[in-house]
């Protein structure tokens, strides 16, 4: 099975630096991309730091991502996406609200049964934004769909 390496900077110092390295990361992941279907995982468990982190990307990079913030009920990410996009194809999109489904396992494991779906429609990367709870519980009910995520930023 392969598991894809988290990037993080385990280099002394403090984590300011660590997640600039991250951010980044996050940020050539995201440019390279482009054009192409990829999963880019993003481990984070600091809300805070998730919208500082999300409002800096927004404000500095060229390629501005939508947001996608999944509503409680959600139970495919499939469905949840395409009324959204409406047919676009933005330059990425970051999922967001993962730890506030009400029914995550029954959501990840119904994305892991279509995760190649995924690159027939859309060419853009697609964020998953979790904490290390839904990190857990990704690897564990969804093995398939962790493992599409060449790219793992983790930010401190």
């Amino acid at each position: 099975m392969f598991v894809p390496q988290i990037s993080e900077n385990k280099a002394k110092g403090p984590p300011a630096h660590d997640n600039q390295r991250s951010f980044a990361t996050l940020m050539r992941a995201i440019a390279l991309s482009q054009g192409y279907f990829s999963f880019i995982l993003v481990n984070c468990n600091s809300m805070v730091l998730r919208q500082q982190t999300l409002e800096r990307l927004q404000a500095t990079s060229t390629l501005k991502p939508r947001e996608l913030w999944l509503p409680q009920p959600a139970t495919t990410f499939y469905t949840a996406i395409l009324p959204e996009l409406n047919g676009e194809q933005p330059p990425a999109l970051i999922i967001l609200g993962l730890e506030s489904v009400t029914e995550v396992d029954r959501l990840l494991a119904s994305t892991n049964l279509v995760c190649s779906e995924f690159s027939k429609r859309f060419s853009f990367p697609i964020v998953f934004w979790v904490t290390d709870e839904i990190l857990r519980k990704m690897i564990r009910t969804a093995p398939d769909l962790y493992n599409r995520m060449p790219t793992a930023i983790r930010f401190l």
